[in-house]
């Protein structure tokens, strides 16, 4: 008797181990109340509404996508960055911005240099919540990893929760304003190679595919997320994606920041020269 016990007990245990470990599997997404974990996090605001989001690379500087802040590339005055707080409409720093970036080859009919670097007005001071990542100095050959994106989600119009007038619900509204973290797994280097293709990509090593995540819509885009790995900064999320996107299976573009064309624009715009592809870059600054 106490032999069956023991192995209805064991049983049981994997059973529910089994189930939890799929339901860990799906459930992908998970909401951040503690910005400690992500203290470089930046919420990008056009008055009070969110954006983007973006990436602190230094006391002054963030490092985003440039699809959109294209149209307000000019008119910086009416964006302002949160930082230093998961929730993008209150706690941490609430900064002005004094000039907008876009990497010179971006082009918005492809996903190709998706970039955009935002200058604050004022330096931030740093703190436990409030602290720059450091960025890639050389990408890496990895296959069996995943990355940790992080962002304020934007929540469509057929989100259960959603009442029948079009209204998102309180507990709707709450959670899109808290950071959300995903993990996303490299897309086969292949098939990434053949939809960088056919989306028109020119350089094809300046780009890193993700797999969507389960439960994701495939239409959304975490526009101006960091993909990051080992607490390091690989890329930033492009917002782009194609007409068909909610019939064709696609991956999410990432536009990596060791890239030669992407890290010398980096340095020479930070550091106030015009940039060329012959620019050197400084690792001793935020590059690993």
């Amino acid at each position: 008797m106490k032999l069956l016990f023991v192995i209805i007990a064991h049983i049981t245990f994997f059973t529910v181990s089994a189930e939890n470990a799929k339901k860990s599997k799906v459930n992908e997404h998970s909401s951040i109340s503690d910005n400690e974990l992500f203290p470089y996090m930046a919420a990008i605001l056009k008055k009070s509404s969110y954006i983007s989001a973006g990436a602190l690379i230094d006391d002054s500087w963030i490092l985003t996508g440039a699809d959109a802040l294209y149209t307000l590339r000019d008119i910086p005055r009416l964006l302002r960055i949160r930082l230093g707080s998961s929730n993008y409409k209150k706690g941490g720093v609430l900064s002005p911005v004094k000039m907008i970036h876009i990497h010179p080859h971006f082009d918005d009919s492809k996903p190709e240099f998706d970039l955009a670097l935002v200058r604050l007005s004022t330096a931030v001071t740093f703190s436990i919540n409030l602290n720059p990542i450091r960025l890639l100095k050389k990408r890496r050959n990895l296959s069996m990893t995943h990355y940790i994106v992080t962002s304020w989600s934007i929540v469509s119009q057929e989100d259960p929760k959603t009442n029948s007038q079009g209204h998102e619900s309180m507990e709707v509204v709450k959670r899109r304003r808290l950071l959300t973290k995903s993990h996303l797994h490299p897309t086969d280097a292949e098939e990434c190679g053949e939809q960088l293709q056919e989306q028109g990509v020119n350089v094809i090593e300046s780009m890193l595919c993700l797999d969507t995540s389960v439960g994701m819509d495939p239409c959304e885009r975490e526009t101006g997320a960091p993909a990051v790995l080992n607490g390091v900064l690989w890329g930033i999320i492009s917002s782009w994606k194609s007409e068909d996107c909610d019939t064709v299976t696609e991956p999410t573009f990432v536009t990596l920041v060791s890239h030669i064309n992407v890290s010398s624009w980096i340095h020479a715009t930070i550091h106030g020269h015009r940039w060329t592809r012959k620019h050197v870059v400084d690792y001793r600054d935020n590059f690993i």
